[in-house]
Order: C-alpha cells, then structure tokens, then sequence
C-alpha cells in the first residue's frame, strides 16, 4: 500500500517525507496525515508469479504488469525439475540395483514396483507439461498441489 499525491508522486506510512515546503517526520506519515494533504491511498494488487511472467509495476493505480515468459522454455525448466525429483526418488533405493549387480541379490519386489511408479509418473508429468498450450494452463498444471510423485516414504529400503 502506498499514498499517490496530487503530483503523481507516492508516499509510504511511517517513513519520513517532504511535500510541499514542509518536512514530515516518519511519525506523522500517517494515513490521516496523507488523507488530509489529498493524498490517494492505494492497494497494490498481488503480484503475478515470476516464474511464469516477466513482472513489472506496482504502476500507480497498484497494478502489475505481467508478460508471460517463453511456453517452450518453461516447458524444458519444468520437465528437467521433475526428472531432477525423478533421479532423487530413484537415488533412495539405487543400492538395491548395486547390490543386484555385484552379489546378484535380488531386491524386493515392491523396490521394483515403486521405481517403475516413478519412472511412469514422471513421463506422465512430462507429457502433461508438453500438452500445455498456454503459460496459465502450465501453471496452473505446476500450482496443482497433486503430486506426480509417491511419496519417498513408501519407498521401501529409503533411508536404509
């Protein structure tokens, strides 16, 4: 929030402040203060999200100004993210493959399960990200609070 003076110049509580010929201290910025000088008080609307928008503003009406970044960029950052979340999920039971490897001990069955789960449910998500046809459908896909991933406490062996 913010007061716009007749000038078009903006002024904030609390905070010291010439207008006119007169100094004020931060003490007497006030709203009452601001109201009486004719001073416009103004609310700043919420802010666009900086991943998906080039921001700009608060202007003085207290709006932004959002231009949406690169589909096909965004689209490369969000699929090397949940391949990253991939490679971790997987990194928790990736002993069991080792140990396979060098003792030919097998591993539960269910380690093979969980890691095929993620393997498909990032190449779910990555197919969900490359159908978006536009920067809002792609976030609101990346704001959605569903997970592509089971969660690493089900994974058996994570942590061991």
């Amino acid at each position: 929030m913010f007061y716009l003076s007749p000038e078009g110049d903006r002024y904030y509580l609390n905070r010291a402040f010439n207008y006119g010929d007169r100094q004020y201290t931060r003490f007497a910025a006030t709203h009452e203060q601001f109201t009486a000088l004719g001073f416009t008080q103004v609310v700043v609307g919420p802010r666009p999200d900086d991943r998906f928008y080039i921001v700009s503003g608060p202007d003085n009406t207290g709006a932004y100004t959002a231009t949406p970044r690169d589909l096909n960029e965004l689209k490369v950052q969000f699929i090397e993210q949940d391949k990253q979340t991939a490679r971790q999920l997987l990194s928790q039971t990736d002993w069991y493959i080792i140990r396979l490897l060098e003792t030919q001990t097998p591993a539960p069955a269910a380690v093979g399960t969980d890691r095929a789960e993620i393997r498909a449910a990032q190449n779910i998500r990555e197919d969900e990200i490359n159908y978006a046809t536009t920067v809002e459908e792609l976030k609101q896909l990346i704001d959605s609070d569903l997970t592509p991933f089971p969660s690493d406490e089900l994974l058996p062996g994570a942590g061991s």
